[in-house]
């Protein structure tokens, strides 16, 4: 991308689009302006575009990429890992896995200049501005959402993030936190037990996101140890027994 911008072509979604239900997301033109390895299995990719300048979002949101997959093209959804609108840039960070889907197939070879399609802000789960204390359980296709968050917590707030991942402790970048988080890298039976013996205290927000049965799981053990429903914000990104479904939308052109 060039030092000088050019105009932006950023547009609303119409509002026939979608039947409705991305009123208030754009459609985007980026283009790769960084590629980084951040660990053996992510790939940090950096858009730039002046799509993304004066671009607002809530932390927390993501956008919906084309990805190219021969001749037909598959949409998957990523974080918004971090946002510079002044400079019109993001960053996404891109598991590369053994699936080996479109988007890490595109991710894992991915050079400056290519140009991607997508469409934002997307997303409604939010930190509970309520909650005096805070619970991530996430597996690693959750963790940038998870690193976001706890990013946009005030300074003093508790937080505590089970990060379940088979590549170990501290295996990729982690959030920058507060001096009231903790992070905890722990394996699936590890998380199991833990949960299975946690009672959490009132007031706290539960946030599960990732492998589906991980998620449902997490949720059904917090309930068995004190923690209301309602309290819980969950969100399945993947299932294990089976490829992710197919966005239906339409196409962005």
């Amino acid at each position: 991308m060039s030092d000088r911008l050019p105009i932006s072509t950023r547009r609303p979604v119409p509002d026939d689009m979608f039947d409705g239900r991305l009123k208030g997301s754009y459609l985007l033109d980026l283009e790769v302006v960084g590629v980084d390895e951040v660990a053996p299995n992510v790939r940090l990719i950096t858009m730039g575009s002046s799509d993304l300048v004066g671009f607002d979002y809530t932390p927390g949101q993501d956008l919906l990429f084309e990805f190219p997959d021969g001749d037909l093209t598959l949409r998957r959804r990523y974080t918004i890992r971090r946002l510079d609108p002044a400079a019109g840039i993001a960053d996404f960070e891109i598991e590369i896995h053994d699936g080996r889907g479109p988007a890490t197939r595109w991710a894992a070879k991915a050079e400056l200049g290519e140009h991607l399609e997508a469409i934002g802000p997307r997303g409604g789960i939010s930190l509970r501005p309520t909650a005096t204390s805070h619970l991530f359980v996430v597996d690693d296709s959750a963790m940038p959402a998870a690193f976001v968050l706890l990013e946009a917590l005030p300074a003093d707030t508790p937080a505590t993030a089970l990060l379940v991942t088979s590549y170990g402790a501290k295996s990729r970048p982690a959030a920058a936190g507060t001096r009231a988080t903790s992070l905890v890298w722990l394996d699936r039976a590890e998380m199991l037990e833990m949960l299975s013996d946690l009672h959490p205290a009132a007031g706290t927000a539960a946030y599960l996101f990732g492998e589906r049965h991980l998620v449902r799981t997490a949720e059904e053990l917090l309930v068995a140890g004190g923690l209301d429903r309602d309290a819980v914000a969950s969100k399945p990104y993947w299932r294990r027994d089976q490829p992710n479904a197919s966005h239906g939308e339409p196409s962005f052109n």
